[in-house]
């Protein structure tokens, strides 16, 4: 049994068996940085934050083997050497809610300061080859939850995966999203996600709200059963109601108190809406209550979904609050009305939109409680040639120059914690590397980000979706400098899958 959680000043949970050796050892690194042998890399001078041990102090980091190995207030050599005066040192940044992968999505991950990216929303199978699309040599680190509506797909309608690889989209509109499985394939899901979870899943992700016709309260409850089961968490995207409707998340609530289950809400702000603050206090009641109930948030103010998706087939207008006025067809920026909606929902069932209905008001009450993590929900990009939103080039940048330097609803260390830290707390007690990452101490790994405070800013916009951010002075993957200067490098490329599997 793990030793029970206790409550840190940053507002998520500290495991003390993980937190403890790390803090142990940057207590001590400093005295002994000098002597210790020559280190791989250096990064001198920098501010270097910390936002575990709340260090917040200028210092030089010494890396060796992938790992910080010393924190030092006075100058450390290295063969390889990088001057950070006047920049910030942070914990490379973790995002959990990422469906860009492939290598352009990785690419402006990379070079937003993000150092592990993670399918946990959808999640993949088979685990065993989710990232070879990724090549020999992915430029972060990156994992995947066992994803349900695969297994579901297989199961309830093969010929679903089928026409996947063929077409590159997903049919909404088969049996696997619209039929209620049997007792015979329930017992089937639940042997393959159970499976999966042993070759190191990351969690089971679930997508509620794209199979809302589909899966009974049977099958909901049986995949919260089985995460109980292996103690890993269910990453869940509830079902959508009308803007402000809480009853997905009391479901997915229930599901959990009633088999002691973890649970992730993901995008919160868009799932939430209007209702961003009631769903938080609903949150907050469980947590109170021991339910282990996390969530996050995307820092933008609109949503991407291909035209043919579900909820254009609902009452879409009353769950966004929005009209046709409110929607652009992502390819051309076009603003759209009721003629022209139509006309690409038939002509164009595969092409991409842009709603714009979430209101800043709602991000700024999300990031109010101080446990709501940030992530991108990034769109799959396997190339450049197709428009979606912003979320993949900007997100962490947008966090740190435009809600801390100009809206200032964050300092910098909550900020970097958010996009960090608490990613890292929440899958550490199943996926043991993690207790190493999001934090810079000594015996961490050494996956960091090195910014200008004053100047890191997203560049990317709704019409420009793939411009990467300024104010980005290098990234860091497992020791090796990935990114120097906002331009990637030749020597990227280092990053490793991480399961839960003990390494």
């Amino acid at each position: 049994m793990m030793t029970p959680p206790k409550r840190d000043g940053i507002g998520d949970w500290c495991y003390p068996a993980l937190c403890l050796p790390l803090l142990a050892a940057w207590l001590c690194g400093s005295s002994l940085a000098h002597a210790a042998t020559p280190f791989d890399l250096v990064i001198q001078n920098g501010r270097v934050i910390d936002p575990e041990s709340q260090l917040d102090a200028v210092r030089s980091v010494g890396i060796r083997d992938g790992q910080v190995a010393a924190i030092s207030d006075k100058p450390l050599d290295a063969a390889q050497v990088i001057d950070a005066a006047g920049l910030v040192v942070s914990p490379g940044f973790i995002n959990l809610h990422s469906h860009s992968a492939a290598e352009a999505g990785y690419r402006l991950e990379l070079l937003d300061g993000v150092t592990t990216v993670l399918e946990l929303e959808a999640g993949t199978f088979p685990i065993a080859r989710f990232g070879q699309q990724l090549g020999d040599a992915p430029l972060t680190h990156f994992g995947a939850s066992v994803g349900h509506a695969w297994i579901r797909m297989l199961v309830v309608d093969p010929q679903a995966l089928s026409d996947i690889a063929a077409t590159g989209k997903v049919d909404i509109s088969g049996r696997a999203f619209t039929q209620s499985a049997t007792v015979e394939q329930r017992a089937q899901i639940r042997s393959m996600i159970e499976q999966e979870l042993l070759a190191g899943g990351l969690g089971i992700g679930l997508l509620l709200d794209y199979m809302t016709r589909a899966v009974d309260d049977a099958e909901r409850d049986m995949v919260f059963a089985v995460a109980a089961q292996h103690e890993v968490p269910v990453f869940v995207h509830v079902r959508r109601g009308i803007d402000g409707d809480p009853t997905g998340l009391d479901e997915v609530i229930a599901a959990a108190e009633l088999t002691g289950a973890a649970v992730h809400i993901c995008h919160l702000n868009a799932s939430a809406m209007s209702g961003v603050t009631q769903w938080l206090d609903k949150i907050d009641a469980a947590r109170a209550r021991g339910v282990d109930v996390t969530t996050e948030m995307y820092p933008w103010t609109a949503g991407s979904a291909m035209i043919s998706s579900d909820v254009f087939s609902r009452d879409w207008r009353t769950i966004f609050s929005i009209d046709y006025a409110d929607v652009q067809w992502a390819e051309t920026g076009e603003w759209l009305t009721q003629e022209r909606f139509a006309h690409y929902r038939q002509t164009r069932p595969g092409g991409q939109t842009v709603h714009h209905y979430i209101d800043a008001s709602w991000n700024q009450a999300a990031l109010s409680r101080n446990h709501v993590m940030v992530a991108s929900d990034a769109m799959p990009l396997m190339n450049y040639d197709r428009k979606v939103v912003p979320n993949g080039a900007g997100t962490s940048s947008r966090v740190l120059g435009h809600y801390v330097r100009e809206q200032k609803w964050l300092t910098l260390s909550d900020a970097i914690a958010r996009l960090s830290l608490l990613p890292a707390r929440r899958m550490a007690p199943f996926a043991p590397a993690f207790a190493r990452k999001g934090r810079i101490q000594v015996g961490a790994d050494a996956d960091l980000v090195i910014f200008d405070p004053q100047t890191v800013s997203a560049r990317a916009t709704y019409l420009e979706p793939f411009l990467a951010p300024t104010g980005i002075h290098s990234v860091v993957v497992a020791g090796r400098v990935s990114v120097q200067h906002g331009q990637m490098l030749d020597t990227a490329g280092v990053g490793t899958q991480i399961t839960s599997l003990t390494p």
